[in-house]
């Protein structure tokens, strides 16, 4: 008879339950504050470059977990252009000699971003071809409703993208 087994057993479990991971992903420790550039908006949607400004510092803030600074106080600077907005029919029925009936609408918007970390002066996260989604119904909902979505999912990419560093 040996007690061996319910030792090591209590000795594995008490050993894995003390396991940590250090390191990993998320911003470097330093980078505290973060100033979010004017967008630039290359795309024909007029306001949309305010829209996803206040998307952006709403998430530097809640879901990153930074304090907004000035561009010249900031420890990271988020820069953002709007490259393409378009609004197209992915569910719809044709009707011979009067167009389609549409049933459902994709608002789809590309970005390119940057944040650059001030203190080294290097880019820690960028991305040239990030496109948000979001779908509507044109008998329901407005297109604005599907831009919303679509900006959310393009800022959660964004707020993927400068957690997932290394």
């Amino acid at each position: 008879m040996s007690y061996r087994r319910p030792l090591s057993f209590a000795a594995l479990a008490f050993s894995v339950g003390c396991y940590s991971f250090s390191g990993g992903g998320g911003l470097p420790s330093h980078i505290r504050t973060a100033y979010v550039a004017p967008i630039d908006n290359q795309s024909t949607q007029f306001g949309l470059s305010e829209s996803l400004s206040e998307e952006l510092l709403q998430a530097a803030r809640q879901r990153l977990g930074l304090r907004l600074a000035s561009e010249t106080e900031a420890d990271a600077i988020i820069t953002a252009t709007i490259r393409r907005y378009s609004d197209d029919a992915v569910n719809f029925d044709a009707v011979r000699g009067a167009g389609a009936d549409v049933f459902q609408r994709r608002i789809s918007i590309s970005a390119s971003v940057e944040i650059l970390d001030r203190a080294n002066n290097e880019i820690i996260w960028s991305s040239q071809a990030l496109t948000g989604a979001g779908e509507y119904e044109p008998s329901s909902e407005t297109e604005e409703q599907g831009s919303i979505v679509a900006l959310e999912n393009l800022v959660q990419q964004i707020v993927d993208g400068a957690q997932s560093q290394w």
